[in-house]
């Protein structure tokens, strides 16, 4: 399960966690993309589809959070 749902899930619970623990959208995205890209079995073309940008866009954007 992702950080961010057992932020939540935490939160629920009446734990809430500090702003500074939650993630930020760019963590949140990258997350979103690596589970597309396997669950597409890192199909780069299909993963690209279904976020509806193009293959470079996709590539970019794993490239600027991968380092």
């Amino acid at each position: 399960m992702s950080r961010f749902l057992e932020s939540i899930f935490t939160a629920a619970s009446g734990n809430a966690p500090s702003v500074s623990e939650l993630p930020t959208l760019d963590a949140l995205v990258s997350e979103y993309i690596l589970t597309l890209l396997a669950l597409t079995h890192h199909n780069v073309s299909q993963t690209a589809r279904i976020l509806n940008v193009s293959r470079t866009t996709l590539y970019n954007r794993i490239r600027r959070n991968a380092g």
